[in-house]
């Protein structure tokens, strides 16, 4: 057998490897401290976020808790009792209604005890809604603080009921033809009215003889093109229309009323040249049209008028003062005599004047 021999390491190179290894070893204790405290370091700092992060969720809860909390979110209870004008409540498009009417009706509704956010307006809207001349209403809302703004469409007045020139009209047509009250007027701001005098019982009035009084009104200012002050409704079977400068006698309210008013534009022109002179303007005739003078009892035509009008433009020549006129010379009555008959008696002669003869 073949024995083999290995060749012992010298020392020194046994004294170099162990340095070697040394070091290495030292290096390697170094690395793995470093790294356990890295390890450590993003321990604590996973931990610190997780902490940080329960932290910022706890306290945006809280915060959220404060916030939807605060008093600003709520309406007071008793904000409808409060007076007007006041920071939570703002009233704005409402000319016929009044402020203090409108508060009346939201003080039928009580407001819960919630904040602004959850707070529903529809009974608020409804209660608003039952004012007569009220068209639309929308209330919002504004969230942070909490105020409440109410925006009122009114309906749009056109008819005015009154039973003379002298009172103020006691109720109004809209022109949905629905009734405004005494609880409403006098208006703060009227529009364009119609005015229509009657002694009848308005409310009793249907929605169609509503829209033909203001068809009717409106067709005359169309054909006449002058402001039409009041319509005289008190005599059904003789209405009358004032003008700003004429008045109108329609007549009869019947089916031919609407022909009969057109043919107003024809004359009127020539008629308002003498409106000092002129009573009315006839127009209850289908054909003819006549005019009514002042201080006369009998009614002229348009061509008669135009005659009065052209003679009272001429100067009137050689006019004689009325001391100088000569008396009228009266006619002295003639005597007939009748012959006298045998056994007949004379009779006394009587005068007779010129007419008898």
């Amino acid at each position: 057998m073949i024995k083999l021999f290995h060749r012992k390491p010298k020392a020194s190179a046994i004294q170099d490897e162990d340095g070697l290894n040394l070091t290495h070893r030292q290096k390697k204790l170094k690395y793995l401290k470093a790294r356990r405290k890295l390890r450590k370091l993003e321990i604590i700092m996973a931990r610190s976020r997780s902490i940080a992060r329960v932290a910022s969720v706890a306290f945006i809860f809280w915060l959220l808790i404060t916030i939807v909390n605060l008093p600003q979110w709520y309406l007071p209870s008793n904000l409808f009792s409060l007076g007007y004008p006041n920071k939570y409540l703002e009233i704005e498009g409402n000319k016929i209604v009044s402020d203090k009417q409108v508060l009346k009706q939201l003080a039928t509704i009580n407001l819960p005890d919630q904040p602004i956010y959850r707070q529903n307006t529809k009974p608020l809207e409804d209660a608003i809604f039952k004012l007569a001349p009220v068209k639309k209403v929308y209330v919002r809302r504004f969230w942070f603080p909490a105020r409440l703004k109410v925006v009122i469409d009114e309906k749009n007045p056109i008819l005015a009921i009154s039973p003379s020139t002298k009172i103020d009209p006691v109720a109004i047509f809209t022109e949905d033809t629905t009734i405004i009250g005494k609880d409403f007027l006098p208006l703060a701001s009227p529009k364009k009215l119609y005015h229509i005098l009657t002694y009848d019982d308005y409310t009793m009035w249907s929605n169609k003889h509503v829209n033909y009084l203001i068809y009717l009104s409106k067709l005359i200012e169309g054909f006449t093109r002058t402001e039409l002050l009041y319509l005289d409704i008190r005599n059904p079977d003789d209405v009358f229309a004032q003008l700003d400068e004429i008045k109108l006698r329609i007549g009869e309210l019947d089916r031919t009323v609407f022909l009969r008013t057109k043919r107003i534009s024809d004359v009127l022109e020539e008629a308002l040249k003498i409106k000092d002179d002129i009573e009315y303007i006839d127009l209850r005739w289908n054909k003819t049209i006549s005019i009514k003078l002042k201080n006369k009892e009998t009614q002229s035509s348009i061509e008669e008028v135009k005659d009065i009008q052209s003679s009272s433009v001429k100067p009137k020549e050689n006019k004689k003062p009325a001391s100088q006129d000569k008396k009228p010379v009266t006619p002295k009555p003639t005597v007939e005599k009748k012959p006298i008959v045998q056994g007949q008696k004379k009779e006394p002669d009587t005068p007779k004047s010129n007419a008898e003869l």
